[in-house]
């Protein structure tokens, strides 16, 4: 009885502290204005991810920097507590500081292209019961700007 109580021990660390998928990107949505400036302009949107784990998590916090088509587009941090559900999708609400002068720079040319390429690069932390990670928060992909803004 003692080795089966210890076996079932083991069995049960093993798999609580299996290895963490990070989450898959899906999309944007959500997209609008938060404060426009000269400068600065603060835009909110929320990003779609998939949780591929068996198990809830959270992310306590998240910040990087935004490209479209190589051109800096602003800094973004995550200044909320997001719950995580299993096996599911969740919105990751983002506040974005565009930055104005890149952004009136490239419009003619980048903004008005139906799809872009955009790039994103940064850390975030989360995890589940006590345990969080630091872990890079990396994208490249195409993205349509006029499903966006609808």
């Amino acid at each position: 009885m003692k080795y089966f109580l210890a076996l079932l021990a083991v069995i049960i660390l093993f798999t609580s502290c299996s290895r963490m998928q990070e989450p898959e990107f899906i999309g944007i949505e959500n997209v609008s204005m938060d404060g426009l400036g000269l400068k600065s302009s603060a835009v909110r949107l929320d990003i779609r991810y998939r949780n591929l784990n068996k198990f809830a998590g959270r992310l306590t916090q998240a910040e990087g920097d935004a490209w479209v088509d190589s051109i800096y587009l602003g800094h973004f941090v995550v200044d909320t507590t997001v719950d995580i559900p299993a096996n599911s999708e969740f919105l990751v609400p983002v506040k974005l500081a565009v930055d104005m002068k890149q952004m009136l720079k490239h419009s003619l040319t980048t903004f008005r292209k139906e799809d872009v390429m955009l790039k994103i690069t940064g850390r975030a932390r989360a995890g589940r019961s006590g345990i969080y990670k630091k872990f890079n928060l990396n994208y490249l992909g195409k993205q349509n700007l006029s499903r966006l803004f609808q």
